[in-house]
């Protein structure tokens, strides 16, 4: 077995060990709700994430094993772009695009974690597998297949459109793409929509909500904040790392013309839309693998600066899965608290019902954790899934209501009639409403 096959098998082996050991993030929790509502898409995000905790449900006999499916996939997209590079590299190069993929912070960080970026980064990985096998055999059912798995990833999330954004430049300029792309656009346009099916379906029957929601989420001001363009950029100049990025940039023709606009479309793109709105430090990480090739193929040999960047990475990702895991008290007043924030208030709601809470987040990891369901009180903080579903307004004459301190009762109930009628206290931060409907 060569090195490269070694670290590909023992990190599968260790990251299915450590992210059983790592509760679930408030996200997870929420995304493994909607598996237990399953639907053709949900408002928040596309459905592909919910599939993963769907058949996580089955093989889940200790807590976070429910990630398992999320994790395989993740290491699916490695094997993956492993196979896409193998006509380019040599070995040791695929092993430095490897231990840069498995350590990075983002990259590293969410085939550990299941949200949507998961399936993304799949489904990236294969519409870029499958476009380079439909270039070399331009037969109609590699072009299906080529749309099908670019429609597929809009049901991981909608980022995916930026993979057609990708190649649009290599189709308008390149002959050898053009013609064959033109002739046969009917089956990739086929596939595409039968791949994103679920996701048209869902917007068409409920006012195209998500679409609406994400464009407002990502796009939605009209005033630019240069904060928002300058934490974008450090972001990314941190996650990707300086001397990765000098890599990246050394490369120029060292990969097809394809790897650099993977690389910078995605990039370039969300520091555009830094001019509408806060740009999520996680948006472009489809760029991030095209990036790490690029690095691959122009770091010399043997350097110091891989080993030490590896080194970094490899301590943070180490620090961060202790901390999270072993929660030091320090911890619990950092971003690190939110995969445990809600413990007091899960602890003491177990004899009060029906429960409802104060958010999506709250009301996933308290299902998740108490075993039964607990809904969000509808119309309660933003709009969400729970707003969708029937069992999110109380029926009850009296309900309960987790919530944190210096909450109040949305208008919609106390215009009804519904006060508050008694409130106990978990601790500084949550309290637990008795509440009474007329």
């Amino acid at each position: 077995m060569t090195k490269l096959q070694k670290t590909f098998w023992i990190a599968l082996i260790l990251k299915l060990a450590i992210s059983v050991f790592l509760p679930l993030t408030n996200d997870e929790a929420y995304y493994w709700v909607w598996s237990r509502h399953m639907q053709l898409s949900y408002y928040d995000h596309p459905p592909f994430v919910a599939w993963l905790f769907w058949l996580g449900n089955y093989i889940s006999f200790y807590g976070s094993m429910v990630r398992w499916p999320g994790v395989l996939l993740g290491h699916a997209t490695l094997a993956l772009w492993l196979w896409i590079l193998k006509p380019f590299f040599n070995e040791e190069q695929r092993l430095y695009w490897l231990l840069l993929a498995l350590l990075s912070p983002l990259v590293g960080g969410t085939n550990l974690v299941v949200t949507p970026d998961l399936p993304l980064l799949f489904c990236n990985a294969l519409s870029l597998y499958v476009f380079y096998r439909w270039r070399n055999h331009q037969v109609w059912w590699l072009a299906l297949l080529f749309g099908l798995s670019m429609g597929l990833g809009i049901t991981a999330k909608y980022v995916m459109v930026l993979f057609p954004l990708c190649l649009f430049p290599l189709v308008l300029l390149s002959s050898q793409v053009r013609g064959p792309f033109l002739r046969q656009s009917g089956w990739i346009l086929l596939g595409a929509v039968a791949g994103a099916l679920p996701v048209w379906l869902w917007n068409v029957m409920n006012d195209w909500a998500s679409f609406r929601f994400q464009a407002q989420h990502g796009l939605g001001r009209s005033e630019w904040k240069p904060s928002w363009t300058i934490e974008y950029i450090g972001a990314q100049i941190g996650l990707i790392f300086p001397p990765v990025l000098y890599w990246a940039i050394k490369a120029k023709r060292k990969l097809p013309a394809v790897f650099h606009l993977m690389a910078w479309v995605p990039l370039i793109f969300f520091l555009f839309t830094t001019s509408r709105g806060y740009a999520e430090a996680n948006w472009p990480i489809v760029a991030h693998p095209a990036l790490f090739a690029l690095a691959a193929a122009a770091i010399p040999r043997n350097v110091r600066a891989l080993q030490w960047t590896a080194i970094v990475w490899w301590v943070l990702l180490a620090a961060l899965a202790f901390i999270i895991i072993f929660q030091p008290d320090w911890s619990k007043t950092t971003k690190l608290r939110e995969f445990h924030q809600f413990d007091p208030v899960i602890e003491a709601v177990h004899k009060y019902e029906p429960l409802y809470a104060r958010s999506y987040q709250m009301a996933a990891q308290m299902h998740f954790h108490l075993g039964r369901p607990v809904f969000k009180l509808k119309g309660m903080n933003r709009k969400d899934f729970y707003d969708y579903l029937d069992e999110s307004e109380p029926s009850a004459r009296i309900y309960y209501v987790a919530a944190e301190a210096g909450d109040s009762l949305p208008l919609y109930y106390t215009s009804r009639g519904h006060a508050i009628r008694e409130k106990f206290p978990v601790d500084e931060h949550f309290e637990i409403w008795r509440v009474e409907a007329p």
